[in-house]
């Protein structure tokens, strides 16, 4: 069944977390696959434009409707079942399964209510002692399994485990025609840089953009390519420019103890040549989080309204940055504490001072303190709505090599400060890649956000980044892509985009207008 209804200007389905407002006439709500096959059949005869929409998490405003209609995947929340192949244990979801949805079921061990995808898989994982987890850990895990795929997700757990695109076994999406494709890793790869692609007993042929796409980074920015590439990695991290993704087969990992750790520093500076030595020591963080001085006044001044706020003790009063991590709790941990307590001393750290926790409650605890930096500020750029309609939130999500990374920030230092523009710094200091949060208090202030930002994401690039590490591109970055890839590579992707969805209908102005 096809729900459907006209939208009012004030629905929450014209937004997300960007807080980008949007139009759209009417929404789309389907229980199952051949309702969504209907809805886009019905769009690309009329040339209807089409926004794909679930959870509203993303902070680019990629499910944000420029025109036509929407169609929410929210339904598709159902994690179907459990399988194994060479590479280990996959869960086979819907699309609008949220990524604390997913850990859960793990956490909790509920296979038994899950089908057997492969033979005996249920049983298996069972009779083993091992537990698992699924360890692509967005700062946002009530998005869905579906918008981390369409951008590549990634956050803390990057430093270790890579991004949402290394765990993906299988895919199912809709193309604008309504037939469906069925994408298992490995079955269909590019000649030169060509795909040729079976459906409904033709070939479609997709070429792929000519430019290099910089794996060397965290890197959101744009289509992957390569020239032997797999079929899949072309629409993970695509944003919907090509169709509609229903289920996904996800590979989980073995899951270890774990030690949570937040060490304070003097200053900013500290704790930067801090982690120089920490990623080149026997310690192997799981993650490496920074908060610099704004961050942790920001937090302060929240905890001081509200008490309770991410029910931690105060931040010590000499504290001006800190850094977050994880390490495995295994046979070397006393070791591994000696060596870190050496170098933390070397920079005004002290483990006497810091914050350590093993349990889950404790864990817990230790990501709200780290969420609450940006939804701090999502709440505080919402709260300019009202007086100010066409606010949304600017945040940088760029990424260098970590030993450009000096220069990256004193060039966010030198920029903001230049334009009388407040922020924040917090973020995956471990992948070269921070947050700076520009926090805005007037529409000039936007403007001039907007131009520090492009000055920003052309540094980014000089110092061999990515202008986009983690967020995508959606509608609010899709100026960085002629930055990165030049008029050439704007040209490309639309090509590709031609091939796939000929009538445009699919999230117009996300990536590429």
């Amino acid at each position: 069944m096809i729900h459907s209804r006209k939208l009012e200007s004030d629905s929450p389905y014209l937004t997300d977390e960007s807080k980008l407002s949007g139009a759209a006439d009417m929404l789309f709500i389907p229980d199952d696959e051949e309702d969504v096959v209907k809805i886009v059949v019905s769009h690309n005869s009329s040339k209807t434009p089409l926004t794909i929409s679930a959870m509203r998490t993303g902070v680019c405003g990629g499910c944000v409707p420029k025109e036509g209609d929407i169609v929410s995947m929210e339904k598709f929340n159902k994690i179907i079942g459990i399988g194994k192949d060479d590479k280990g244990y996959f869960i086979r979801t819907q699309a609008a399964v949220t990524v604390k949805d997913l850990n859960e079921i793990i956490r909790k061990k509920l296979y038994s209510e899950l089908q057997n995808i492969t033979d005996d898989a249920i049983e298996c994982i069972l009779s083993e002692r091992t537990d698992y987890f699924y360890p692509v850990d967005p700062t946002e895990l009530n998005g869905s399994i579906g918008g981390n795929i369409s951008t590549n997700a990634s956050g803390p757990r990057t430093y270790k485990y890579g991004p949402t695109r290394d765990w993906v076994r299988r895919i199912r999406i809709i193309l604008s025609d309504g037939n469906v494709l069925d994408i298992l890793r490995g079955e269909i790869k590019a000649k030169n840089r060509v795909f040729s692609i079976p459906v409904d007993g033709k070939n479609i042929t997709v070429h792929i953009p000519s430019y290099e796409f910089n794996r060397d980074v965290k890197n959101t920015t744009g289509l992957m390519t390569g020239p032997d590439m797999d079929l899949i990695d072309l629409f993970i991290g695509s944003e919907g420019m090509f169709g509609i993704i229903t289920e996904a087969d996800i590979y989980i990992t073995e899951w270890h103890p774990l030690m949570s750790n937040i060490i304070f520093f003097p200053s900013d500076d500290n704790a930067y040549n801090f982690v120089k030595e920490f990623v080149n020591s026997h310690i192997d963080p799981e993650f490496i989080e920074f908060f610099d001085t704004g961050s942790l006044n920001l937090i302060r001044k929240s905890k001081k309204n509200d008490p309770k706020f991410t029910k931690m003790p105060d931040i010590p009063d000499y504290a001006g940055s800190a850094i977050f991590f994880d390490i495995s709790n295994d046979e070397n941990i006393v070791s591994k504490y000696n060596e870190l307590s050496q170098i933390a001393k070397i920079y005004g750290g002290s483990l006497d001072h810091s914050w350590c926790g093993h349990e889950l409650k404790d864990r817990e605890r230790f990501f709200a303190f780290r969420h609450s930096v940006p939804q701090t500020i999502f709440e505080y750029v919402a709260s300019l709505k009202g007086s100010m309609p066409g606010m949304h939130k600017m945040g940088t999500d760029m990424s260098v090599p970590l030993d450009h990374l000096d220069e990256m920030i004193d060039s966010y230092s030198e920029v903001l400060t230049s334009k009388k523009l407040e922020y924040v710094i917090f973020g995956h200091i471990g992948n070269g890649h921070l947050h700076v949060e520009i926090i805005l208090k007037s529409m000039d202030d936007l403007s001039k956000a907007k131009k520090a930002y492009r000055t920003l994401a052309l540094r980014s690039i000089e110092l061999g980044g990515s202008p986009s590490a983690e967020h995508g591109i959606g509608k609010i970055k899709s100026e960085y892509i002629e930055l990165l890839y030049g008029k050439q590579g704007v040209e490309d992707i639309k090509k590709t985009k031609r091939e796939l969805d000929p009538n445009w209908i699919f999230c117009p102005g996300n990536v590429v207008e």
